[in-house]
């Protein structure tokens, strides 16, 4: 029945978009939409329209809703991504039914490191100071290397051309609150800094409504589901300009503590232990262009510190005096580091071809009581390149190639090539890539062993290698003052070797990381986006399978959709709506060489939020709700071989809230 739904929806979408297509044709009216312009792996800014690549746009309008505050709250509706929470390790997501191992998160073209469990925990990024967000679907091996073998997310950072001193604040009824500045001068060159500080007091079912924060009793209620949280940054940057060179310079740190309390301990509950997660980013770099009449050139040099502590205290609940515990699993100090320099060379007088050729030189080092050694280092160097050819304004051709260095891994050459070719009001994308993933750090020899868990590293694993299929079909066009764009996206994705978590020891319940050797995930999705006055709505729908060699090469399939809508309600007052449904979802555990298949189930979420401009847009007031629906958990079924039939919940949210925001704009 779902996938009957999925296929006539994505009918009414095709024939809606030809009779769209022919009353344009007859009324002759404007050729395209507002052009937007995007960077990630481009040669230059060009408009979505003209990139190769198939470009999804979170814009300004959606960040400043008053709805966002992290890269997960806004990653949560949007279509063809699935998030899911850890409430100590954070979010984390799939994108195309791939997991976010897989899934490149960048800001400003720089990776984010610092993975837990294999993924970027995207509560940690914040989107104060960022301009829009742009995902790209499939792979971009060949441009950014390592990991971007299910797609790529880069935030692109605000570097205005005006002075700005901007000042927000918001306030929860979960018990979040948020404070944070950010502040520009564009007198003769630019320069911004920003901080904020972001407080979360945990939540728990049931917890009584409190607008401050207040002392609780040392009982049971001391232990939160959600746990209590705590995040400060800072960002500084520097652009300089002189005639053809460009200097942009930037120092941020953040911190962020999570507070896991422990429940009293019997028989007298007087005593707990109480864990807190410290965990320290320290990123700096510089992106220095230089361009004149017939080349451009661009130089990439960062360094990224990622640090993660753990510590557990023996806590008198009758004193609150708290107690180092001596024991060596209780305590642990996890430190990552990137360095990254970047040199890229380019072209910019020739229209016909259009060339780049790049140098990548990375080096990765892990250092921590749990690694093997307590220190680990990797290499990667590269050479890239690519060309375009545009014999026809309306043909693109995109050859490109990636010859890596891997220090403990011989990596192959990585290819891809991508079409463009644009007719009337169509645009049509085809791309075949490949792509190359060497598993990290914490999958080859990470040892954590304590009373709840037994993983230990495998450093015999092998690479994972992969190969993606999209085709791409965008229509956009304006009848009178409506503007439509519809867009249909058909993918195919084969990874050899894929990395899972298995039991490698069913007499001491060890797990370790091992490949399986295909993995393979497909699927169409189709949005549609009007813009009518001050109106807009999108509609997308997604239909995903998900495969392995151990399900009898049969595709699970899962259904999402989801609705965005933003409207006037008077001349200085937005409405805005953001719903999705997360269709039911398979996936599997590998345990004893036999196959355990997990069954979450669908649910629904949904956010609203009105936005009031005040004396003269100088103030922006914000109110709204979030997760209207009033989802904390789903259910989770496991049946399988190796396990008894089971069911266990999964955490999405903390239930239904209301916010109310205040920026000021001086």
């Amino acid at each position: 029945m779902k996938k009957l739904f999925s296929i006539v929806l994505l009918f009414c979408n095709l024939t809606s978009l030809a009779q769209i297509s022919d009353s344009l044709n007859k009324t002759n009216t404007l050729n395209k939409t507002i052009k937007e312009v995007v960077i990630t792996g481009q040669l230059e800014s060009t408009s979505v329209d003209n990139s190769v690549h198939k470009i999804r746009i979170i814009d300004g309008k959606a960040i400043n809703s008053g709805l966002y505050h992290n890269l997960a709250d806004i990653i949560q509706k949007q279509l063809n991504i699935n998030l899911f929470e850890d409430n100590v390790l954070g979010s984390s997501i799939a994108l195309q039914g791939i997991s976010g191992q897989n899934v490149k998160i960048l800001i400003d073209n720089v990776p984010v490191i610092g993975r837990l469990n294999g993924n970027i925990d995207l509560s940690q990024i914040n989107l104060n100071n960022i301009e829009r967000i742009e995902i790209v679907e499939g792979p971009l091996s060949t441009i950014y290397g390592t990991d971007a073998l299910a797609g790529t997310i880069n935030l692109i950072s605000k570097q205005g051309t005006k002075d700005t001193k901007q000042f927000s604040s918001l306030y929860e009824s979960v018990g979040r609150y948020n404070f944070d500045v950010f502040i520009s001068n564009n007198n003769l060159n630019y320069m911004s800094y920003n901080f904020g500080r972001k407080y979360f007091n945990g939540w728990s079912m049931n917890q009584p409504f409190s607008f401050l924060p207040t002392s609780q009793l040392a009982d049971m209620n001391r232990v939160k589901k959600w746990k209590p949280k705590e995040q400060t940054f800072n960002k500084v940057s520097y652009r300089l300009k002189y005639n053809d060179l460009k200097i942009y310079n930037y120092f941020e740190n953040f911190y962020e503590k999570v507070s896991n309390l422990g429940k009293p301990r019997e028989p007298y509950f007087e005593t707990a232990f109480d864990e807190y997660y410290h965990t320290k980013r320290t990123n700096f770099g510089s992106d220095i262009k230089f361009q004149n009449l017939n080349d451009r050139v661009n130089i990439l040099l960062a360094y990224n510190k990622y640090k993660r502590e753990k510590e557990t205290y023996y806590t008198d609940l009758t004193t609150l005096n708290k107690t180092l515990v001596d024991d060596i699993n209780a305590q642990d100090t996890s430190e990552f580091s990137l360095i990254i320099g970047k040199i890229t060379i380019s072209n910019s007088s020739n229209d016909i071809i259009k060339y780049q050729a790049g140098i990548d030189l990375q080096k990765s080092t892990a250092k921590g009581k749990r690694i093997t050694n307590n220190y680990q280092e990797q290499d990667n160097y590269a050479f890239f390149s690519f060309a375009e050819y545009t014999p026809h304004t309306s043909i693109s051709i995109r050859p490109s190639f990636r010859v890596i260095y891997n220090s403990s891994y011989k990596a192959p050459l990585i290819p891809s090539l991508n079409l463009l070719y644009n007719v009337k009001d169509y645009d049509f994308r085809f791309s075949y890539a490949k792509g190359f993933r060497a598993p990290d750090f914490k999958e080859l020899y990470l040892n954590f062993v304590d009373i709840n868990h037994n993983i230990v590293g495998n450093p015999l694993l092998k690479a994972e290698t992969s190969e993606n299929i999209q085709f791409n079909i965008s229509f956009n066009n304006q009848i009178s003052k409506t503007k439509i764009k519809t867009d249909i996206n058909l993918f195919h994705n084969f990874i050899n070797d894929k990395i899972d978590l298995a039991l490698s020891d069913s007499n001491s319940d060890q797990y370790s990381y091992f490949n399986i050797d295909k993995f393979k995930t497909k699927g169409i999705s189709t949005i549609l986006d009007v813009y009518y006055n001050k109106i807009n709505a999108k509609i997308g729908v997604s239909y995903t399978g998900r495969n392995n060699e151990f399900n009898n090469n049969n595709y699970q399939f899962s259904l999402d959709y989801n609705l965005n809508l933003s409207f006037n309600i008077l001349n200085k007052t937005r409405f805005n709506i953001f719903y999705k449904h997360t269709g039911e979802m398979v996936s599997y555990l590998l345990e004893n060489n036999s196959i355990d298949e997990i069954t979450s189930d669908s649910y629904n979420l949904m956010d609203i939020s009105i936005n009031q401009k005040i004396f003269s847009d100088i103030i922006l007031f914000s109110f709204g709700a979030k997760n209207l629906f009033n989802i904390t958990d789903i259910s989770r079924s496991l049946i399988g071989t190796a396990h008894s039939n089971t069911n266990n919940l999964m955490s999405v949210g903390y239930g239904r809230s209301f916010f109310t925001e205040l920026k000021i704009n001086l």
